[in-house]
């Protein structure tokens, strides 16, 4: 890989059963603000006040300050999820290429994804997620 500094964030993603719970939790009583809201179902950005219907998986990006979590509603076990952060999609080209011949199982190869983020996923070997994204940029088609 050209670039040793593809990798410039981290995001713990966490996984919540109630994510209305959550949020207020985040919101009220830590003083974080929502970035943004994800429907799954909808498979749409909420806008700013709407809620989801009751009981709708879904995602959110909570922060304050510098630091940023991302909050999904998920049954069963939960696991630790990780969100990395690269400049761009070449990278996670770069990535997926790098860990595949290093023998890493990737579960979603890159694709871009309904949100505008160009993502692939993997498991670690306690299955934890890890998620490596990029945005969408011009010299993208």
């Amino acid at each position: 890989m050209s670039d040793p500094e593809a990798i410039f964030d981290c995001r713990p993603n966490l996984l919540v059963d109630d994510l209305r719970v959550s949020l207020e939790f985040y919101r009220s009583c830590l003083g974080f603000h929502v970035g943004w809201h994800w429907s799954d179902r909808r498979s749409r950005f909420l806008q700013a006040g709407e809620l989801a219907e009751p009981g709708e998986p879904g995602t959110a990006l909570v922060g304050r300050d510098r630091a940023q979590i991302m909050l999904t509603q998920t049954t069963g076990v939960h696991t630790t999820r990780l969100h990395l952060d690269v400049h761009t999609s070449a990278q996670v080209d770069q990535l997926f290429q790098e860990w595949t011949e290093h023998g890493a199982v990737i579960a979603e190869p890159p694709t871009w994804r309904p949100w505008g983020m160009y993502e692939m996923r993997l498991h670690d070997p306690d299955g934890n997620v890890l998620r490596v994204s990029a945005p969408r940029t011009a010299t993208d088609s």
